[in-house]
């Protein structure tokens, strides 16, 4: 009788992953610099910061190789002054702009301009970056503004900056960790749109106004008559109005120096009219009737003539004094 031996052979499969995975995904940004006043804007430097994210995958990092890294780049800007981007508002294709720096660092030490610097981040960096230990990197960015050179008006100012990302992502390690599996290889390019945003508000600084001197008289017919000016320094473009109050003195609306008990009338009026200088309604100056504007928009002088009223009788001799309040309403 013939016998037959039967000899299990344990097969034992090994598989590979072979299917390709997507490319790193790279999400929009924003940043903001919020609400600042137009003299902030011009005299002092905001900083902000927001993320730039590369999506590789949501699996625990178990390792990287030495040769894995990322790498920004700030290509080029929805608005340009030099090389940098900078921030304008909609529609606007004036002098009023707001440069922007952007950063690997908050202190700017190593900014990336378009063209030129690109910052690359290593495996060991990544590995840090990487949210909850994740393939999915979260690269901190800096920015600053760069004061402008000329003052600017109130308004929304954007800039979409292009962050150019080149990376390569292993997202699967062999055994030892030395090589990466078949289709794990993430190796690409592509532009983050990075939208940089702030909020110019409108104010006014300051105000110039001198005293007036009427001088000595023996006789209320006998003053001087004063013409100067009072200037204020507000934002460019805005609008706002500039009132007188009526002194210290006033009486039915009229104004009045004072000596003791003793009054002299006297009256402010716009420029060199007969329209009084006031407090409320259409006695106050609009910021459109200026009688001279600067250079850069931010000043405006309003003319006035002030006058000793003559309809009076002349009061004791003596020193007559009132104090006048400017106000600003914008």
């Amino acid at each position: 009788m013939k016998r037959l031996l039967l000899v299990l052979i344990p097969l034992i499969a090994i598989g590979f992953a072979t299917g390709s995975r997507a490319a790193c995904s790279l999400p929009a940004s924003t940043a903001s610099f919020g609400t600042v006043t137009s003299f902030t804007a011009g005299s002092a430097v905001s900083a902000t910061s927001t993320t730039a994210r590369v999506n590789c995958g949501s699996g625990l990092i178990i390792g990287l190789l030495s040769s894995n890294n990322i790498t920004l780049a700030l290509s080029t800007a929805s608005n340009i002054s030099a090389t940098r981007g900078t921030m304008k508002r909609a529609g606007d294709t004036g002098s009023d702009n707001i440069p922007v720096q952007l950063c690997a660092v908050s202190t700017c030490a190593s900014e990336m301009t378009i063209g030129a610097t690109a910052v690359t981040y290593s495996s060991s960096q990544l590995l840090n970056l990487g949210l909850g230990g994740s393939y999915n990197f979260s690269i901190p960015l800096y920015l600053r503004t760069v004061l402008p050179a000329t003052p600017v008006a109130a308004g929304t100012y954007s800039v979409m900056l292009s962050v150019a990302v080149t990376y390569r992502i292993c997202t699967g390690l062999s055994v030892g960790g030395l090589l990466c599996l078949s289709g794990q290889d993430q190796n690409g390019s592509g532009v983050i749109p990075l939208t940089v945003t702030m909020v110019v508000t409108n104010d006014c600084t300051t105000i110039n106004a001198p005293n007036i001197s009427f001088g000595s008289a023996p006789l209320v017919g006998s003053f001087t008559t004063v013409s100067q000016s009072i200037s204020v320094i507000c934002t460019k473009g805005s609008s706002y109005s500039v009132g007188l109050s009526n002194g210290a003195h006033a009486v039915n609306n009229l104004r009045y120096m004072a000596s003791g008990s003793n009054m002299l009338g006297y009256e402010i009026y716009k420029a060199s009219s007969s329209d009084r200088w006031g407090a409320n309604g259409s006695e106050r100056q609009s910021s459109a009737n200026a009688n001279t504007v600067s250079s850069d928009g931010v000043t405006r002088s309003y003319n006035y003539t002030a006058r000793v009223l003559t309809t009076q009788n002349t009061p004791a001799v003596g020193s007559y004094t009132d104090n006048v309040v400017v106000d600003l309403s914008f």
